[in-house]
């Protein structure tokens, strides 16, 4: 089969399309063919080597862990399933599945074929969902649930969603919008996009100091504050932004521990009707296509440097069975 192959730590540059053998599933595992599967910060990370402590990989790795196909094989026991289901969901490498103790292991979803666990990380795909919208839903929708499910925003609070146009963001504005009063960030350009999601203002931080016109607009502070975007220190400088007794919650890795600030794994905040709620809510058009751009899987490698070196929205999306995908 062609998979996007990853021989050592690196960038984007060094990954390449290559022949590998098809994957076989194991007890409780499924085979998928792969339709398509769309593109995570946390992908980068891994193949970086940033994060090869807590995650440590075994090469040849295939990247990938958002997925959409079709089941083309059963591994022993897996029960739910018949082969020529449509299914999307989350699969993970298996030093950080057991690493955090998830029951979600796939061989990659950047390839023809896809061997993931069956169970609450894996969903069959409504008809009328499509396949590349579907491949996009699962590590972003998972975490912007259980950042709005950790959040408890009330009606009358006004919440500072920092990285709005991102993936995560796609998810998390519109449904928080439906609750609270939201401010995105954005460039320029991301102004139209983030008040379609719903953000009732948005500030531009690349010509402002963030913080500081946050507060020239509420001077008393915000209630809380999601942040998407911002690492380390930033974080906590972050806080500033809040009024008294306010939160912050933080989905990036490694946030810093302070008293207000509560980081978010959707990965490990999972409930068993995730998935099928993130399909409800793509379906009724409560979430809008969060893809906006796709690319064959012989454009993978452009793909990931994309997502590496520009600023997108939405997400990325590798569309490996075109046929498919119609």
């Amino acid at each position: 089969m062609k998979a996007l192959v990853v021989r050592a730590y690196g960038a984007p540059d060094s990954f390449a399309v290559e022949d590998l053998p098809t994957p076989e599933p194991g007890p409780g595992q499924l085979q998928v063919r792969v339709t398509a599967a769309s593109l995570n910060p946390a992908d980068l990370l891994m193949t970086a080597g940033t994060i090869r402590e807590m995650v440590p990989l075994d090469f040849p790795f295939v990247p990938g862990t958002d997925v959409a196909g079709t089941v083309t094989g059963l591994g022993p026991g897996t029960e739910g399933y018949e082969v020529g289901d449509e299914v999307f969901g989350f699969g993970a490498p298996p030093s950080f599945a057991s690493g955090v103790g998830i029951p979600a292991v796939t061989s990659g979803a950047l390839a023809e074929y896809a061997v993931l666990q069956a169970g609450p990380y894996l969903a069959k795909r409504p008809p009328k969902l499509s396949p590349t919208v579907a491949a996009a839903l699962p590590s972003t929708g998972m975490t912007g649930l259980a950042v709005l499910e950790l959040g408890r925003f009330q009606p009358d609070e006004t919440v500072l969603v920092i990285g709005a146009p991102g993936g995560i963001g796609s998810v998390v504005v519109p449904l928080l919008a439906r609750r609270s009063t939201v401010i995105a960030t954005g460039t320029t350009g991301d102004r139209e996009y983030v008040r379609g999601m719903g953000a009732a203002d948005v500030v531009d931080h690349q010509r402002t100091d963030l913080i500081e016109e946050v507060l020239r607009r509420h001077p008393q502070g915000v209630d809380a504050v999601v942040n998407l975007a911002l690492k380390g220190e930033d974080v906590i400088a972050a806080t500033r932004a809040l009024r008294p007794g306010g939160r912050l919650l933080s989905t990036t890795p490694g946030t810093p521990s302070h008293p207000a600030v509560t980081t978010v794994m959707g990965t490990t905040n999972l409930k068993a009707d995730t998935l099928p709620t993130l399909a409800e809510h793509a379906l009724d058009g409560t979430l809008p296509d969060p893809v906006t751009r796709a690319y064959p899987l012989s454009g993978a490698v452009r793909a990931y440097r994309d997502l590496a070196g520009s600023h997108t929205r939405g997400k990325l999306v590798v569309v490996v069975d075109a046929e498919a995908a119609r």
